[in-house]
């Protein structure tokens, strides 16, 4: 079986991260299941970039938004955006948001310590931290389908971009959207959640 190496420190914390990784997987696996949303899974040699995963899910015929989950970090705080995979992503569109200009990429230490994931693998949702909040990139909702790794570097899902909704409706984490309004200004709004 592949054991990704990620980031520093002995043989032990690299099996850590891997079984915390796993774990990541199988809760997006059940989430999936129990919310009864279809999907298709493959498998293809370990990813450390979206073009990557792009390139792969390509060759298994599959078309969609292909998802990049970029973690933030601002005021100690750490958020999770998520966007496609060819979208540059600019952090101080998020300052008012955030509530300061002072906005970072996390280091790869910190997305490890935060996901339980290495670079390419993040996923869209299926965290641990229920209160770590998503930034979706609206134009993945209106895409027919969904791709994402699920924490693990040698595999890829593909859902309904509208099962994607139910999703984040569902999920604890606290969900807000990001994208253009009809005069092309930036904006964000939050998903409502069920009572």
């Amino acid at each position: 079986m592949f054991i990704p190496s990620f980031g520093k420190g002995g043989s032990g914390r690299i099996q850590e991260d891997f079984h915390m990784s796993q774990d990541v997987y199988q809760a997006i696996r059940e989430l999936l299941e129990r919310m009864g949303i279809p999907y298709d899974e493959i498998e293809h040699p370990p990813v450390g970039s979206c073009e990557e995963s792009l390139a792969y899910r390509g060759q298994a015929g599959w078309d969609g938004a292909s998802s990049k989950c970029i973690l933030l970090k601002a005021k100690g705080k750490y958020y999770l955006l998520v966007t496609t995979a060819e979208k540059e992503i600019k952090a101080r569109l998020f300052k008012k948001e955030f509530g300061t200009k002072d906005i970072r990429f996390a280091t790869r230490e910190e997305l490890l310590e935060v996901t339980g994931c290495d670079p390419g693998s993040v996923p869209p949702f299926g965290h641990r931290d229920r209160l770590l909040p998503f930034y979706v990139d609206e134009n993945i909702l209106r895409a027919g389908h969904f791709m994402f790794n699920p924490a693990v570097p040698t595999r890829s899902f593909r859902i309904g971009a509208g099962d994607l909704r139910r999703i984040y409706a569902a999920v604890p984490n606290p969900v807000s959207t990001f994208g253009e309004d009809e005069d092309e200004r930036f904006v964000i709004r939050r998903v409502e959640k069920p009572a």
